[in-house]
């Protein structure tokens, strides 16, 4: 899916000589690009407590739209489902936690949802006060084999061991979106050996990312962005090889001197704030991994990172890429305090050139006012570089959605299928401090796309 042929370029060129009239650009964007297409928002829906058909139950604060992931078409009507994360719903104590699943129509609306959390949904797991369960999700496929997708949730706060040493959890799920059974992944839990340090909270990002190691079982990674590897808050990623039932077979570190990583990070990078499975970007048959260091300061402070790595199939790293403001071919600006690398998600083939392309948040973006926020479209080469990038923001990209002064949009972001059929695969953008109902009640934005040529 990454590589394209080597001949593509002179098939470009041929095309544009034989297309008359027809508008053809190579080499003109600003890195030297094959072509100019992006994407912007054709139109998008806002689901919150008072809009799309949600109605679902959220108080005051439950942060809805902290995480996003896309579970595939769980009731089988043909439309993409999600999972969104409520990780301050109190449920029975403070800030437990809380997931919802929503079953969407083609237009962005909520059909029919289902709240998992402490003692719904079929989920009687123990959870604490604090722990954020909902902080971080991923759909996982069907670990079990029932025919049904699954699904990791992060608890970057919870006590297993120690204090927000954080916790994941693993839920199988039925059709209906609730919870068969879990195994829990921690200090003390799910088989996991690693050594987790207090205030490390891992689970605060987890991705699937495909069968690492060829065991036919679907392995996982983990961020713990607040781990002190080489320094203080440098952060890591944990790669977790799987069994069927949810636990851990072994695992392996990715940190400043870990899992052959020779990236350079400095104290309070947070690596690990994000994480997305991106494919096998290099053709070696091996899916790489995109992470967020969202504190990376590049040329200012906080601006954000994004690391690219190259992934072995024993979990370490054979190579690395940073995109940041100026680097890795990215040339969009980004001001102190950005936070780009604050989720990060593939999001199909936007632009249409063969190549899988990128959503990045920059939650505390000031576009249109305060920490409103904003997400970036990498449009990625062949060589694993940004040869171009799009904003979507208060003031970017065609959004007409109303984004409030600290609503931090874009700290999540999942890729979600092409529900409106035009071609373009569409996105879903968490905005977990929106006001819609409530204080930080949090809505989830569908953005429909479309390509700008």
């Amino acid at each position: 899916m990454r590589h394209t042929k080597p001949y593509t370029f002179f098939w470009l060129l041929l095309s544009c000589l034989l297309l008359a009239g027809a508008r053809c650009t190579i080499g003109s964007d600003n890195n030297s690009n094959t072509t100019t297409t992006t994407t912007r928002v054709e139109s998008e829906q806002k689901l919150s407590a008072t809009a799309g058909g949600f109605n679902g139950d959220l108080a005051a604060g439950d942060e809805f739209g902290s995480a996003v992931a896309n579970l595939g078409d769980l009731e089988g009507d043909g439309v993409t489902d999600l999972a969104v994360g409520a990780p301050s719903d109190d449920g029975n104590g403070m800030d437990r936690g809380a997931v919802w699943v929503l079953f969407l129509d083609s237009d962005g609306r909520v059909d029919l949802k289902q709240r998992i959390g402490d003692g719904a949904g079929g989920f009687d797991g123990n959870l604490v006060d604090g722990g954020r369960f909902g902080d971080a999700l991923a759909a996982i496929g069907d670990l079990n084999a029932d025919g049904v997708a699954d699904l990791a949730v992060g608890a970057p706060q919870d006590d297993d061991g120690g204090t927000d040493r954080g916790a994941v959890w693993i839920l199988f799920l039925d059709a209906e979106g609730k919870v068969l059974d879990f195994q829990k992944i921690s200090n003390t839990a799910g088989g996991f050996d690693g050594i987790l340090n207090d205030g490390d909270q891992f689970g605060g990002a987890v991705t699937a990312i495909g069968d690492l190691d060829g065991d036919g079982v679907g392995d996982l990674a983990v961020g713990a962005k607040y781990a002190n590897d080489g320094g203080t808050g440098k952060g890591a990623v944990w790669i977790l090889f799987m069994d069927t039932d949810g636990t851990v077979k072994s695992q392996q570190k990715i940190a400043d001197g870990a899992g052959n990583f020779n990236g350079d990070l400095n104290n309070d990078d947070h690596f690990g704030s994000a994480v997305a499975s991106i494919g096998d970007l290099d053709g070696d048959d091996v899916n790489d991994l995109a992470v967020g260091a969202d504190q990376s300061d590049g040329d200012g402070s906080d601006r954000g990172a994004v690391w690219i790595l190259f992934l072995d199939k024993d979990g370490t790293v054979l190579n690395e890429e940073k995109i940041t403001q100026g680097q890795g071919g990215f040339e969009g600006n980004l001001a102190d305090g950005d936070r780009f690398g604050s989720a990060v998600a593939d999001i199909g083939d936007q632009d249409g050139d063969g190549v899988t392309d990128l959503a990045v948040g920059a939650d505390q973006s000031d576009d249109g006012g305060p920490d409103r926020g904003a997400v970036w479209i990498l449009y990625l080469d062949e060589n694993s570089e940004v040869r171009s990038d799009s904003k979507i923001s208060s003031a970017k990209g065609n959004f007409e959605g109303n984004l409030d002064d600290d609503d931090r949009f874009g700290s999540a972001v999942t890729g979600i299928d092409d529900l409106d059929g035009n071609g373009v695969p569409d996105i879903a953008v968490g905005a977990p401090l929106d006001d819609d109902g409530g204080t930080d009640m949090g809505a989830l934005w569908i953005l429909f796309m479309k390509q700008t040529d």
